[in-house]
């Protein structure tokens, strides 16, 4: 699984990357997948995704969404585009009954225009200079579900210094008996990380998690923390 997720982070100049991957204390294998491209035009393509199931054959539907990003965002860049086209070939790839949630973001370091496309994923967190924390909420359907899918696009701006940060469920669905650890108290915390590097942000995320879960994490995790610089 670890040899799916990028070994080398792109060198797009105008922006700093950060991420952290956690397994599952169950499980030997998930299906949380995180991957980035730089374009020929200098912007950022960003993915992260979450693969039904586990083991061998969620390990298999990742490496197919791997391949599906790394061969349509640089044909496909605008992420609404990129989704749709991504769950065309979805469908006739993964089997019945399963389907892979997944957001897309395209970042121009030079102007800081953050595009955003989702399908069924949990919504990104953009955190501001001055402390608050929006979220990027486009709608659309997970990919794999059905064919015919459109997915709606919605853009926001960093200024330099501001980031914006893409996890997985197991993150906010980390829990102590019936309660979560919510996309309130990732807010808070991300807030009060707001100056720490990327890498930083999003190892506080992880150890926050497992703090409030007593140690153990019973989801894998997937956090990318995408900083635009000054």
């Amino acid at each position: 699984q670890r040899a799916l997720l990028p070994q080398v982070r792109p060198a797009v100049l105008g922006i700093d990357i950060g991420e952290v991957y956690a397994a599952s204390a169950r499980m030997d294998i998930g299906g949380d997948l995180y991957d980035y491209i730089g374009l020929a035009d200098g912007r950022l393509a960003v993915v992260v995704g979450d693969v039904t199931g586990h083991g061998v054959d969620a390990a298999a539907d990742m490496a197919m969404a791997k391949f599906v990003f790394r061969s349509l965002a640089r044909e496909h860049p605008q992420p609404s585009d990129f989704l749709a086209t991504a769950n065309e070939v979805v469908v006739d790839e993964i089997a019945p009954g399963k389907f892979i949630t997944m957001v897309y973001l395209l970042l121009d370091p030079a102007t800081g225009e953050l595009l955003c496309a989702s399908a069924g994923h949990p919504p990104p967190r953009v955190v501001r200079a001055d402390g608050s924390v929006d979220g990027v909420a486009p709608s659309g359907l997970a990919l794999g579900v059905d064919a015919g899918q459109t997915y709606d696009e919605v853009s926001t701006r960093l200024e330099p210094g501001e980031f914006v940060v893409l996890y997985t469920d197991g993150v906010i669905e980390a829990r102590v008996g019936a309660e979560l650890y919510g996309i309130d108290r990732l807010d808070s915390l991300l807030a009060r990380r707001r100056t720490l590097r990327p890498e930083d942000v999003a190892a506080s995320v992880i150890q926050a998690a497992r703090r409030f879960t007593g140690g153990e994490l019973l989801d894998d995790c997937a956090v990318v923390v995408v900083k635009r610089l000054g």
